[in-house]
């Protein structure tokens, strides 16, 4: 059973991506379109907070589609994949912390699912990936990110505040440059990603597809990926249909993006035929006609 939901995903997989760019791309494409439509039908005669969130969405796709794009055509997709995981897990233990700081902004059910996707997050990186706690501080390029994003909130708010005549109490002005950094920081969660499969080594040592870690590593994070997309996407997208039906489908783009990256280097893992083509390296040519 487990065999044939193995060869189907990566058959699926197959199909969708003979173009790598093209699922991602139509994704990206349909998601900016809905700005598009916005803007040509609604008459801005003040600021269109749909608007800015579409955009917004927009942005936060745009490093996983170049992430999807790139590591398709990396030697060892899976290895990057084990490799930028602890990074990318934490940016999100970040924000989602950020958010329970500010829990009174949301409902219930948004605390609920922010509350478990932190346990989930620490719980990933420390026995999903079996990383110590010493690596949350270790992670200098993922602190530079959340720094540059404190940074530029903290522009972006005073700018606005110069701009508008604005001179809010100094709580107040605090309390906004820590919402706005909190978003900054969440469309950055994937940059570090981007970062790492830009720069590949093309000499480095390939990770072993089929060793225990490998697989634990990469089933630990797409589960924690699709999980929480799975409930943030989805659940926010059957909020918002009867309102803003455009937002909801804005949810449901972003959340299939990210579903079909995570399935796709998932399907390296779990395919039989790329385990004998792995194995076929460490046997001797006779043998490995064999196999």
């Amino acid at each position: 059973m487990s065999s044939s939901v193995n060869m189907m995903m990566w058959r699926t997989q197959d199909i969708l991506h003979k173009k790598p760019q093209l699922v991602p791309g139509s994704l990206l494409l349909l998601a900016s379109s809905l700005i598009v439509y916005r803007h040509m039908t609604h008459e801005a005669h003040q600021a269109d907070i749909l608007k800015t969130f579409l955009a917004m969405i927009v942005v936060q796709m745009l490093p996983l589609v170049a992430l999807e794009v790139k590591i398709m055509s990396c030697a060892d997709p899976v290895g990057l994949f084990c490799k930028f995981a602890t990074p990318v897990t934490l940016v999100h233990a970040v924000f989602l912390g950020m958010r329970l700081c500010t829990y009174s902004n949301y409902g219930f059910g948004d605390q609920l699912i922010f509350g478990t996707a932190f346990v989930g997050a620490l719980a990933a990186i420390l026995k999903g990936y079996r990383q110590h706690w010493s690596c949350i501080f270790r992670c200098h390029g993922m602190w530079g990110l959340v720094g540059l994003a404190l940074l530029a909130s903290l522009s972006t708010s005073s700018l606005d505040n110069y701009l508008n005549a604005r001179q809010p109490s100094w709580g107040k002005f605090f309390s906004t440059v820590f919402e706005t950094s909190n978003s900054y920081i969440e469309i950055l969660a994937f940059v570090p990603a981007v970062w790492m499969v830009y720069r590949e080594d093309k000499n480095m040592d390939r990770f072993q597809v089929e060793s225990t870690d490998t697989t634990r590593t990469s089933t630990a994070f797409f589960l924690f990926l699709v999980g929480f997309y799975l409930a943030e996407d989805l659940f926010n997208a059957y909020n918002v249909f009867g309102l803003y039906w455009m937002a909801s489908v804005a949810h449901i783009v972003h959340f299939l993006l990210l579903l079909d990256f995570g399935v796709y280097v998932l399907a390296h893992v779990y395919n039989p035929e790329k385990l004998v083509g792995e194995l076929r390296k460490w046997l001797p040519v006779d043998f490995s006609h064999e196999v």
